[in-house]
């Protein structure tokens, strides 16, 4: 599969995702595949990946925080229906950018930002 991405960081990250054996599936999104919204729904939130990167200075920015709550939302209504419908649970992470090395595992990187 061949993606663009806006950095390095995501870059790193998408080899992570794609060598990690434990790894079954992972989605660049869409433009407009997910509609969560923040800033009384009056602005889109486009996710980088189902768990977005973000540098580690800008992860308890404002901007950053209401967007989190917003996808925390949209995860737990997801998780609600998938529960019902025989699907996996939803969850939203914010992983910092120096958090991300192309040797560790995704397991590791999710644990380091727990």
């Amino acid at each position: 599969m061949e993606c663009k991405f806006d950095s390095s960081t995501e870059q790193d990250f998408a080899f992570i995702l794609e060598s990690d054996p434990e790894v079954i599936r992972w989605l660049r999104p869409a433009p407009n595949q997910f509609r969560i919204y923040w800033a009384n729904n009056s602005k889109r939130y486009e996710l980088d990946f189902i768990v977005e990167t973000k540098r580690a200075d800008e992860v308890e920015k404002e901007e950053v925080l209401v967007k989190k709550k917003a996808a925390e939302e949209y995860c737990q209504n997801a998780t609600e229906y998938t529960s019902e419908n025989g699907g996996k649970p939803w969850k939203y992470v914010i992983i910092g950018h120096d958090t991300i090395s192309r040797t560790s595992s995704f397991e590791y990187t999710l644990a380091k930002n727990q």
